[in-house]
């Protein structure tokens, strides 16, 4: 079976998960990749962190380490965090008026979008992002 498109941008992460030879993650894999199909079903219940990219985006790669990184440290916290790839799911992202890559979405326990950063976005910023999803939950 061929690697995931996702699995070059596995990285390991702090906790200790680790991509194997096959590209699949080793231990619980703290970000979803979703799709057109189950986007919205995806949001509900839980505060989520959407990371809207392309893979021939170079910021969108540059990100995913850092993003994996913090998925992996806040798993056990009640948040979730996804990926959703423009150029395979066409129809979600122009609906919700994503314009550029990268673009992270806080959504709701509700799915209803609170905060979007568009860019490449630093440490601190995403880890503002983080704060503010744990306001959600709790």
């Amino acid at each position: 079976m061929a690697a995931s498109v996702f699995s070059r941008f596995r990285r390991e992460s702090r906790s200790g998960a680790k991509a194997s030879d096959s590209g699949e993650q080793v231990g619980p894999a703290p970000v979803a990749d979703l799709t057109d199909g189950d986007f919205f079903d995806s949001l509900d219940g839980h505060a989520t962190i959407v990371d809207f990219w392309a893979p021939w985006c170079g910021p969108c790669k540059a990100l995913h380490p850092l993003f994996d990184e913090l998925a992996h440290t806040h798993a056990d916290e009640g948040l979730h965090f996804a990926r959703l790839n423009v150029d395979e799911s066409r129809t979600v992202a122009p609906a919700l008026g994503i314009m550029s890559i990268p673009t992270l979405m806080l959504c709701d326990l509700k799915g209803n979008e609170v905060d979007r950063l568009v860019g490449m976005p630093d440490r601190r910023r995403l880890e503002e992002l983080i704060a503010r999803a744990k306001g959600l939950t709790g």
